[in-house]
């Protein structure tokens, strides 16, 4: 096992601030000065997020976003957009053939077949390793996709002590340290060894073609066009994987390249 990846205080109270932000705006939910029962477990981040201006008291009354506070979901939903749209077609690779879970993703009608063929042992979850490769805090990429997963829940009672103090940070700490690391993709054969490093330019490589595919074909159920020319409707319940209208081909085609971030990517994200 590689090195244990750690979650100081400050960096836990940005995720969980953003979160509430998100909440806060985008719902939009109010919460009152004077928190009561299991809200009261949000005031430290509630304070945290008011000694930084991303919220104000409103009338003495409630907590509202402000100006900065929108602008910062606004930074960060866009570099949530990338990952669903960029970095999550990592999740699912068989190494043994080479194939991505994301190559037949128009192939399923709703939410729970696709999830449903996600779950098949055969698939091997890459995205920390694809973090580490570009030189991303893995973490952030954990906690995007707990958010893409649903695992931080709004509707489950004492989500307001989790959000902060609950097991899930530890559950993210432990997602990244035994995630596959690049050393543990070499391998060795007639021809002699074969570095994680070189393994990793090659999924990157795939995965940058089967990008251009998927915005391709997204293209084409977007204008209601099928490959045949027949008239078709986008697939009800289901989220395009490529829905950037500022990448073209051009722009997947620079993925390959390690150093290349995507525009939102520049840089550590932080409140």
């Amino acid at each position: 096992m590689g090195t244990a990846h750690t979650l100081d205080d400050t960096r836990k109270m940005q995720f969980a601030g953003i979160y509430l932000l998100e909440y806060m705006i985008n719902h939009p939910k109010r919460f009152a000065v004077l928190l009561l029962n299991e809200e009261a477990d949000l005031e430290p981040i509630l304070e945290w997020l008011l000694v930084r201006e991303y919220v104000e008291i409103k009338d003495d009354a409630n907590y509202l976003a402000t100006e900065k506070g929108r602008t910062a979901l606004t930074k960060f939903m866009a570099r949530y957009a990338d990952f669903l749209n960029i970095y999550d077609i990592y999740c699912a690779v068989d190494l043994g053939v080479g194939e991505f879970a994301f190559a037949a993703y128009f192939d399923y009608p709703d939410r729970d077949s696709w999830k449903h063929f996600l779950a098949a042992e055969r698939w091997e979850d890459l995205r920390v390793a694809v973090a580490n490769y570009r030189g991303i805090d893995p973490i952030e990429i954990v906690f995007m996709s707990y958010l893409s997963e649903n695992r931080f829940g709004r509707d489950a009672i004492g989500w307001q002590f989790d959000l902060l103090l609950g097991s899930v940070w530890d559950e993210i700490l432990e997602v990244c340290d035994h995630a596959l690391r690049l050393d543990q993709l070499g391998y060795e054969d007639a021809d002699g060894v074969v570095a994680g490093e070189t393994v990793m330019r090659d999924i990157v490589t795939q995965a940058t073609g089967l990008l251009i595919q998927l915005k391709q074909h997204e293209n084409s159920i977007a204008k209601g066009i099928h490959h045949d020319g027949a008239a078709s409707e986008p697939a009800q319940g289901m989220v395009a994987p490529v829905d950037l209208p500022e990448h073209s081909a051009d722009d997947y085609e620079r993925f390959n390249d390690p150093d290349y971030r995507p525009q939102h990517w520049d840089g550590r994200w932080h409140l």
